[in-house]
């Protein structure tokens, strides 16, 4: 499995970021009711998309992996923002998700994130992201650890976690803030569905 483009075969299209997401990062992102539990984190204009993206876009550069940009069939969300690439199709930008590197406590692991647009979710969406992320990450990291880390009120990003088997941690650890849940890196790959 390639990590940059992957298609299910329903409309589902997980692929690598690129600058030109912005407006999409912005339709999805700039929705106060995407970050319920972080709402200082909402975006107010393409120059706060563009500012996300720089960092993700970067991970790839430097790891070949990274979030994706999630699009998704039009007839999900009419009025979505229309993917700007030429093998997008007639898919929006749905929202981001996938793995990027990062430390916890010395300990390079990965992050799995996934984040939607609201007139989209409830179509087991995250399941299906997280589910490609835990099979991409043996290819692009060996045995390293998977974390999920959400605020505490987010009941449904951890149901997600829980049903592909992570366990929830509790607190992260140095945070009074961030809910902690791990699955180990050395697992088999999770069944498709």
């Amino acid at each position: 499995m390639k990590a940059n483009r992957i298609e299910d075969g329903e409309g589902l299209l997980l692929r690598e970021p690129s600058p030109a997401d912005a407006p999409g990062v912005l339709a999805v992102h700039g929705d106060p009711r995407v970050y319920v539990h972080d709402p200082h984190e909402t975006h107010a204009d393409l120059g706060d998309a563009d500012r996300f993206l720089r960092p993700i876009l970067r991970h790839w550069r430097e790891h070949g992996f990274g979030y994706w940009t999630v699009l998704v069939p039009r007839a999900w969300w009419e009025a979505g923002t229309p993917g700007p690439g030429d093998g997008d199709g007639e898919r929006v930008n749905g929202g981001m998700g996938g793995v990027q590197r990062y430390t916890l406590e010395d300990e390079l692991v990965l992050n799995v994130y996934y984040r939607f647009a609201p007139a989209i979710q409830g179509r087991g969406l995250a399941g299906r992201v997280l589910r490609a992320a835990m099979t991409i990450a043996p290819e692009i990291a060996p045995g390293t650890d998977l974390v999920v880390r959400t605020r505490p009120a987010n009941t449904a990003a951890r149901r997600v976690a829980e049903r592909a088997g992570f366990q929830d941690l509790g607190l992260e650890p140095g945070t009074t803030d961030m809910r902690l849940l791990r699955v180990s890196g050395r697992r088999p790959a999770p069944a498709p569905g």
